[in-house]
């Protein structure tokens, strides 16, 4: 912590700088990745920088993200669950519903099944679309998910007031897809 005119205060995260994925087979994760995805191979696979790690990883760049996959050596094949804790999914950002359909075009060349493009609404199913998103999971189950948001009308909706982080900085994990919706749940 630091220590800010008398007060104490956490310091300033500017952004997410990685994300580390644990694969089955890190040669396969790689070729998803790069090939499917369109990253770039920043560091070839190798055995870590850590003696207390055993295994294989790699690093690949994914826009301004890095992603290290990383395939452990006790992994014992199991695939990737959503519903225990620790990651859920990992989302990108798209510029446009045009970037979206070629997603969802792309993705269907590539024989990766996906949802579709469909509206993220805020609460009721009948408001008006902050945006659109796609999912699909990779090769080990990972949810995957690009995702364009109108920061306008988030904005307008004051979706992301909070007590606790202003509005510029709430993350868009607050936003629901419309047919995840439950009766009567708001986001607020």
């Amino acid at each position: 912590m630091y220590v800010v005119k008398g007060e104490l205060s956490h310091p300033h995260i500017s952004g997410a700088h990685h994300f580390g994925f644990s694969v089955r087979d890190l040669d396969r994760g790689i070729r998803f990745y790069c090939d499917v995805l369109g990253a770039a191979l920043v560091r070839p696979p190798y055995g870590g920088d850590s003696q207390s790690f055993t295994g294989r990883m790699a690093i690949v760049g994914l826009g301004a993200t890095g992603l290290d996959l990383v395939e452990h050596a006790k992994n014992e094949g199991e695939r990737f669950d959503p519903a225990r804790t620790g990651l859920d999914h990992l989302g990108f950002e798209t510029e446009s519903v045009d970037g979206l359909e070629a997603w969802a075009c792309w993705l269907d060349s590539c024989n990766i099944p996906h949802s579709g493009v469909r509206e993220l609404k805020a609460g009721e199913t009948d408001a008006e679309p902050l945006g659109a998103m796609l999912d699909f999971v990779d090769p080990d189950g990972i949810q995957l998910e690009f995702l364009l948001l109108d920061s306008e009308k988030i904005q307008q909706t004051g979706v992301y007031r909070s007590s606790y982080r202003p509005v510029a900085t709430m993350a868009p994990a607050n936003l629901v897809v419309a047919q995840r919706n439950t009766p009567g749940w708001r986001v607020s």
